[in-house]
């Protein structure tokens, strides 16, 4: 089956009782699925998601993947729903 992620997950309906979701791609992907995941009454700190931005050093020197003022190297790439909602601007 061919669609997006967030209509697979409307479809669905997974249950938010005793889950957690986890979810990674590219940021405007990972936008929708958090929005499909809250329709669905999930709330934010059941949602992780992984940031895969392109790191070159690995310690927050070259700031290759900061988003912000977060360096994904350093302080992630896992992050909660609430925390990625948090950068959405810098995205």
């Amino acid at each position: 089956k061919v669609c997006f992620v967030p209509t697979v997950l409307e479809q669905a309906a997974p249950s938010p009782n005793n889950a957690v979701a986890v979810t990674c791609g590219p940021p405007i992907m990972i936008k929708f699925v958090l929005q499909a995941l809250n329709k669905l009454g999930f709330s934010d700190e059941q949602v992780y998601t992984t940031l895969e931005n392109k790191m070159k050093c690995g310690v927050g020197k070259c700031g290759r993947c900061n988003v912000g003022d977060i360096y994904i190297c350093k302080e992630g790439p896992v992050y909660t729903a609430e925390e990625v909602k948090k950068m959405y601007n810098d995205f």
